[in-house]
């Protein structure tokens, strides 16, 4: 097997930066507000965040490509990806930045590790570390984006395949109708139950006269109620941050939809992110009532 280093520019270093003065701004946040129930939405964002953001370091570092006489292949953290040269149909060279719309992973100048939806050329898997000297490779299977070190020498091995430039077609689907499918309807139904439930419970509980007089309306970060009001006022305060999952599940819907003509496998991740809000909101809206109502 011949072993291929990418070409690595220096976008790395503004990785770091930002996720370095993401994590001292979120734990500014969460000290300043000092609020239970955004301190832990920014905690479980952090947490999120930081795993996604080493996730691409380690692979900027641990990147390399491969070749045999039988595949091309794409060396990553915890995954080898194997293409056949038989499934290849033709490549594409590129040099400069890539003009398309972002679905997942990084794409940025030098560094772009995902997937793109990229004009003129289609859903590609990105793998560069550079825009100085890209190939799109295009299969049956979909698009990859490499780029390799050695650039002529890569060009001389496809072309010894028989494997030879060609142009690409795509053209975004715009009959996408995400209703039909069950991985978007299922967890956006059970988002508006979640909603409705956190929203309406404490009304139910307060007209049947089943709150307290007296709850508590704000806690700070270590869950020490700092604000105390009438049962009337709790509902109402709980039913802002219903309308606040809402407000997210909306935009969400939205963007699910826009992004669904590009792919619709990843334009169900922003159901999920509005699923997870609304489950953390619930949550903590049933510790508040069992610690603070429903406790002996």
């Amino acid at each position: 097997m011949i072993i291929y280093k990418p070409l690595k520019g220096k976008d790395i270093y503004h990785i770091i930066s930002i996720t370095i003065a993401t994590i001292i701004l979120v734990n500014f946040g969460i000290i300043v507000l000092n609020s239970y129930i955004f301190s832990n939405l920014l905690k479980v964002f952090l947490l999120v965040f930081c795993i996604y953001q080493l996730y691409y370091i380690i692979t900027w570092f641990y990147l390399k490509y491969g070749t045999d006489y039988e595949n091309v292949y794409i060396f990553k953290p915890f995954k080898k990806i194997k293409i056949c040269l038989k499934e290849i149909e033709g490549y594409k060279k590129h040099s400069g930045n890539i003009n398309g719309i972002k679905l997942s992973g990084f794409i940025l100048k030098n560094f772009s590790i995902g997937k793109c939806a990229i004009k003129n050329i289609g859903i590609t898997n990105l793998f560069i570390t550079s825009n100085k000297n890209v190939f799109y490779l295009k299969t049956k299977k979909g698009n990859y984006a490499i780029s390799p070190k050695e650039f002529d020498d890569f060009e001389k091995f496809l072309n010894s395949y028989n494997i030879k430039p060609i142009d690409f077609e795509y053209k975004p689907n715009n009959g996408i109708n995400l209703h039909k499918d069950k991985f978007f309807i299922m967890p956006f139904i059970l988002n508006s139950i979640i909603i409705i439930i956190f929203t309406l419970n404490p009304f139910i509980l307060y007209l049947s006269g089943k709150l307290k007089k007296s709850m508590p309306l704000n806690f700070n970060s270590n869950f020490i109620a700092i604000e105390y009001g009438t049962g009337k006022q709790f509902a109402f305060n709980q039913m802002m941050y219903g309308i606040f999952s809402m407000a997210i599940l909306f935009c969400m819907y939205y963007a699910s939809y826009f992004y669904a003509k590009y792919d619709k496998k990843y334009s169900k991740r922003f159901i999920y992110i509005s699923l997870g809000i609304s489950l953390i909101l619930l949550l903590i809206q049933i510790k508040i009532l069992y610690t603070f109502n429903f406790s002996i």
